[in-house]
């Protein structure tokens, strides 16, 4: 299997969060995440996405990143980030549903 959505989805999200300054433990893990995912490990990939909270307060998405790049505001960051999260988990359950 390629998981190319999958892996492209999950670097979209890593190089915003670095670009934006949030180098945190999660994003250590979705590097990992991606990793796995290039070596075709889904066990791997899903146990790393499992692994990171979304949802709620203090969550992984509960961040609202700095406007970095010019003319870039808070409004455009943080839904840029948000559409990021989602194409991501959406993608990411895509291979977890036929694993089940």
């Amino acid at each position: 299997m390629s998981f190319e959505r999958q892996k492209s989805s999950t670097k979209a999200l890593i190089r915003f969060c670095r670009d934006h300054g949030n180098n945190t433990r999660l994003v250590d893990v979705l590097d990992l995440c991606l990793q796995s995912l290039e070596d075709d490990n889904v066990e791997s990939a899903l146990r790393h996405f499992k692994s990171i909270p979304l949802g709620g307060m203090g969550c992984f998405n509960d961040w609202l990143p700095p406007p970095v790049h010019k003319g870039e505001t808070h409004d455009q960051a943080f839904t840029n980030f948000d559409s990021l999260v989602t194409d991501w988990a959406l993608s990411m359950k895509e291979i977890e549903s036929g694993q089940e």
